[in-house]
């Protein structure tokens, strides 16, 4: 009846009361299948930010049987594969089959950004079973700001990948990258803090100088015998050269003035 009430008006009041959430269906636990379940022995689960080098990570993890911590939710998924599925539940159940090795260890890269979509629909942590958390950062956030205004402009996100546009220097690109990538840690931070939940914390300069180290890391927190070579590799390659440099030195040129402090009260 309430529907048939604002059907007149066009759609367009509708439409407004379901932005105020009053139909909006809300976030539910998905229901995994017992034969699924049965070959699942725990997920990792890596939060963190675009160019935090999750993919140089995500491939060390594979190499040493810890998961495929792919970004299940959307992502590169969607542009890579016409037929990935939109459906978040059935994104999950493809996160916990194809992002699972042999181990029996599942893994999935996930952004603040994605994370926040998801919730609306999908209770993720509770649908997720034996679940674990990385917090992956990257310590040079203006090094990892300029990679991904760099990666946006070329689309070349990994080095694997053959860019067809020149790398031109935009500096309020940086500004707007560097801005997200805050914001992406400040929204994993506060979610952490809040909800009291343990992680462990790796960084991209941590992993790059031992990456056995990291890895040994990994597999103590989901109880998984390490078991790798010697010699770890990602199959990727430092996307950093000395454009990166030149756009730092010419970044810093013209936006540092360690006098400004910018700083809001939250009242």
């Amino acid at each position: 009846m309430v529907l048939e009430f604002l059907r007149p008006a066009g759609g367009v009041f509708a439409e407004a009361m379901t932005e105020m959430r009053f139909f909006r269906r809300s976030p539910a636990v998905v229901e995994i299948p017992p034969n699924i379940l049965s070959e699942i022995r725990a997920g990792i689960l890596v939060c963190t930010s675009p160019r935090s080098g999750s993919n140089h990570l995500a491939g060390l993890m594979v190499s040493a049987g810890l998961g495929h911590p792919l970004e299940w939710f959307g992502g590169r998924r969607l542009l890579e594969l016409p037929d990935y599925p939109r459906d978040p539940r059935a994104q999950l159940l493809r996160a916990l089959t194809q992002g699972r090795s042999s181990t029996g260890v599942y893994a999935i890269k996930l952004f603040a950004s994605q994370f926040a979509q998801l919730a609306k629909k999908v209770k993720l942590p509770a649908s997720l079973p034996n679940l674990s958390y990385v917090r992956l950062t990257r310590d040079d956030l203006l090094g990892q700001a300029i990679s991904w205004a760099r990666a946006r402009q070329t689309r070349e996100f990994r080095s694997t990948e053959i860019s067809h546009l020149p790398p031109r220097y935009n500096g309020r690109a940086i500004v707007e990258s560097l801005d997200k990538i805050l914001m992406e840690n400040l929204a994993w931070d506060a979610w952490f803090a809040k909800n009291g939940l343990p992680c462990l914390s790796l960084t991209y300069e941590q992993i790059q100088r031992d990456p056995a180290d990291s890895l040994t890391k990994l597999a103590q927190l989901v109880d998984v015998e390490p078991n790798w070579e010697t010699d770890l590799r990602s199959g990727l390659e430092i996307q950093r050269d000395a454009i990166n440099k030149e756009w730092r030195k010419r970044f810093l040129s013209e936006y540092a003035d360690p006098s400004s402090f910018r700083y809001r009260m939250i009242r």
